[in-house]
């Protein structure tokens, strides 16, 4: 079987460039009319993850915020993922060869978000589409809570149902579930810099199970502005490929 090789979106028939293109496309007229209507502010973004098996995800995002009030914002999101990673495959020979897998995914989203004084919380609906007939619901929610000028607590859930080979390579193309919940801290040590360690606990319907866990800071000058920086340590009883560490980084304006 030959490598996997990159492909535009389904759908898009533009690549990754034009994915891009859209989506900066979609910024420039959310911020022109965020300038005519205070309560529309445009938002973007770039992260980056790798690790184990030279896995590699470089996704840009942009998006636009539109204010319900004081507390509740609506934000609609376009995100581009360009996936990359090693793995053994079979040479058509009855051995193993060393292969790498590419591949693109776009992520439409929306979010439903509010902020309190102590408390606050989002629920998340995505479509996902990409390569090789990728196809994806997800929907995740979570809330944090500040205890304290200096402490706050983090819980989050998530479920994304897939149809792709994305993670499967040269497997039979079906539909797997995949459920994980987060319990987080934030501890601010200095104003605006906050330390967050992370515990994930994943499940998915085909009996895979793992533990996780990450550590990161935050780093947030201006309210609009976040940097962040994060170690993860993976760990699953399949697919060991994966198995490993990760670290990532991001660089997000939230106006």
């Amino acid at each position: 079987m030959k490598n996997k090789k990159a492909t535009t979106p389904a759908g898009s028939g533009r690549g990754w460039p034009g994915c891009l293109l859209y989506g900066f496309l979609i910024l420039f007229v959310a911020s022109s009319w965020g300038e005519a209507r205070a309560g529309v502010k445009p938002q973007f973004g770039l992260e980056g993850y790798g690790g184990a098996s030279k896995l590699f995800i470089l996704s840009p995002w942009v998006g636009v915020r539109f204010g319900l009030g004081s507390e509740v914002s609506l934000i609609f999101r376009y995100n581009y993922h360009n996936f990359r990673y090693d793995y053994y495959g079979s040479d058509g020979l009855g051995g193993s060869m060393l292969k790498t897998m590419k591949a693109d995914i776009s992520r439409i989203s929306g979010t439903l978000y509010f902020s309190r004084e102590k408390l606050s919380g989002y629920v998340n609906m995505s479509y996902l589409t990409g390569s090789d007939g990728y196809r994806g619901f997800l929907a995740d929610s979570g809330l944090e809570y500040k205890f304290s000028e200096n402490i706050a607590g983090l819980w989050t859930v998530y479920s994304i149902r897939e149809k792709s080979v994305l993670w499967h390579p040269e497997e039979t193309v079906r539909w797997i579930n995949t459920y994980s919940m987060r319990l987080g801290m934030k501890f601010w040590l200095v104003k605006n810099l906050a330390f967050n360690p992370n515990l994930y606990l994943m499940k998915n319907s085909e009996e895979v199970e793992g533990v996780s866990y990450s550590v990161g800071v935050v780093y947030s000058p201006n309210w609009w502005l976040a940097i962040h920086a994060y170690y993860f340590r993976y760990g699953e009883t399949a697919f060991y490929v994966f198995r490993g560490n990760y670290f990532s980084a991001g660089l997000n304006f939230y106006f």
